[in-house]
């Protein structure tokens, strides 16, 4: 939604159903995108639930949204941002997804008469709000400026009724009775008449949060361009997407084989040039986002893994350490990284020992009393010694497994990184090359978009389901009659053995019994 809006640094920009926030936080990760400044962005927002309000307001201050006006109340009934006349605010850009099918929607604030003037294309049934929120965008448009170009652009999500809901008026002479036009249909019809509808994309379903409905989006214009007067875009983009419990997903591909269609206004020679550099870009895009999310891992766990390779170092000399009595005494030396502290202690256990081995008959006796003490001293030395580093080979060891986990955990959440980026560049890769072959026929593009003038749209009695327009249904398989013929002797003589099988297996149980 916000691809096509383009929204830019300077201007403003409404949510009159905004929830909490998340259309305008994506307007202004647009603005980042393209390098524009944020802080020029003028961001309007209503919604009546009070706590989302409030997460609407929170979310704003958390992405460091310097500049924004949120209000709270019901936009329908009473909407908050309006002019010191008491007028409705206009605005350059209006992004929405309001509650679908709205049945409480105010209906009984309004029948006698809008003080906003919004219903100027007729009175909304009582039990669904949906056209009276479209005539709320299109009252809270700029209105189109000829000199500067500029107008307000609105893009909102919908159920697919409003494309379809409400009958014309009937005549005894038409249909046998006298039936006034449905209130949909009228609105429709206005907004058509009107030329405000620029495009219409048919969504797949369960998209939505506690919603199943299949959804649309509609793209309203005061300001379009001399050569889109008088045609709609439709967009079927329904058949591509990534399932999913309990909500389906459109993936980067998908998003593509509608902003292709839509950037070339239906054109196919501008739609093939468009794929490969909107193919790039996405690319480019999920490149970014793969990094970033490798970035975020890595600043997550290196810090705690930093240690791990110097204790595994560590651990591998522990382990090759030889503890029995004998063995450390011929290690000692005062450069051994764990020994050296009973260098010195052995060093006078043996100068003594050394003496006495020297010494007369009459002087060993005194030299070995005075043994006693530095090897006493040495054998405790050497017991804590090697007790310590006991205790450290448990701690390296223990330590090293927990690293050791965490660093396959951190390759596992890296290497699920990877994996869904290469997944995503594949999508991309091959919506590409299917966007381009759909787009070299023009019988194939019908299938998937068209550009209609208002004379065929009336023709359909204003109705705007798009299977009246472009081609929905799937290509029958064709099947050859030899190779037909050959499947269905295949499939007979299967039968006749499995019933040839079956009377077998009854006779044998019959003579079993």
């Amino acid at each position: 939604m916000v691809e096509v809006l383009q929204p830019n640094a300077g201007v403003s920009i409404c949510d009159w159903a905004s929830g909490s926030g998340g259309l305008l936080l994506q307007c202004i990760r647009y603005v980042k995108k393209h390098g524009g400044d944020v802080r020029q962005l003028q961001l309007h927002g209503q919604e009546s639930n009070v706590a989302t309000y409030n997460i609407s307001r929170i979310n704003m201050i958390l992405h460091g949204i310097p500049v924004w006006e949120h209000k709270q109340g019901d936009s329908l009934r009473d909407p908050r941002h309006v002019t010191t006349d008491n007028r409705l605010k206009q605005f350059d850009r209006i992004i929405m997804n309001p509650p679908f099918s709205l049945e409480d929607w105010g209906y009984d604030t309004v029948v006698a008469g809008d003080k906003f003037g919004r219903l100027s294309h007729g009175m909304p049934p009582a039990s669904n709000g949906d056209w009276a929120w479209m005539q709320q965008i299109v009252k809270s448009l700029k209105e189109a400026d000829p000199d500067a170009g500029t107008g307000g652009q609105g893009m909102v999500v919908m159920s697919q009724g409003v494309l379809f809901r409400g009958q014309p008026e009937q005549t005894e002479e038409e249909d046998g009775q006298n039936q006034k036009a449905d209130a949909e249909y009228v609105i429709r019809r206005g907004f058509i008449e009107a030329d405000l509808i620029e495009a219409i994309v048919v969504l797949p379903g369960k998209l939505f949060y506690g919603n199943n409905v299949p959804g649309c989006l509609v793209l309203l214009n005061k300001a379009k361009p001399a050569d889109r007067k008088n045609k709609i875009l439709m967009i079927w983009a329904s058949r591509h997407f990534q399932k999913g419990n309990p909500q389906n997903l459109l993936r980067p591909s998908d998003l593509m084989r509608i902003l292709v269609p839509w950037r070339a206004f239906g054109d196919l020679a501008t739609a093939q040039r468009l794929v490969p550099e909107h193919e790039a870009q996405l690319i480019r895009e999920v490149q970014e986002q793969r990094d970033a999310r490798l970035a975020d891992i890595e600043d997550a766990y290196g810090p705690v893994l930093e240690p791990l390779s110097r204790l595994q170092t560590e651990l591998a000399t522990l382990d090759a350490l030889d503890l029995k009595q004998q063995a450390v005494k011929d290690a000692i030396t005062p450069e051994h990284p764990y020994f050296h502290p009973l260098a010195p202690l052995q060093a006078d256990v043996e100068r003594i020992e050394g003496q006495i081995a020297a010494a007369g008959r009459g002087d060993k006796a005194a030299l070995k009393s005075q043994l006693v003490t530095p090897k006493a001293k040495f054998d405790v030395a050497r017991k804590k010694l090697i007790d310590a580093i006991k205790a450290r080979h448990k701690q390296v060891a223990r330590a090293v497994k927990d690293l050791g986990k965490l660093q396959e955990e951190r390759d596992a959440r890296e290497q699920e990184v990877k994996l869904a980026a290469e997944r995503e560049i594949a999508h991309l890769r091959e919506a590409s090359a299917d966007l381009l072959r759909i787009c070299s026929s023009e019988d194939e593009a019908r299938r998937y978009f068209t550009l209609v003038g208002q004379e065929e749209i009336a023709e359909n009695e204003f109705n705007l389901n798009l299977p009246r327009y472009v081609d929905t249904f799937e290509p029958e398989k064709v099947l050859l009659l030899n190779d037909a013929a050959a499947q269905s002797k295949s499939a007979t003589e299967a039968a006749d053995a499995a019933h040839a099988a079956l009377k077998t297996l009854l006779s044998s149980i019959g003579g079993a019994a």
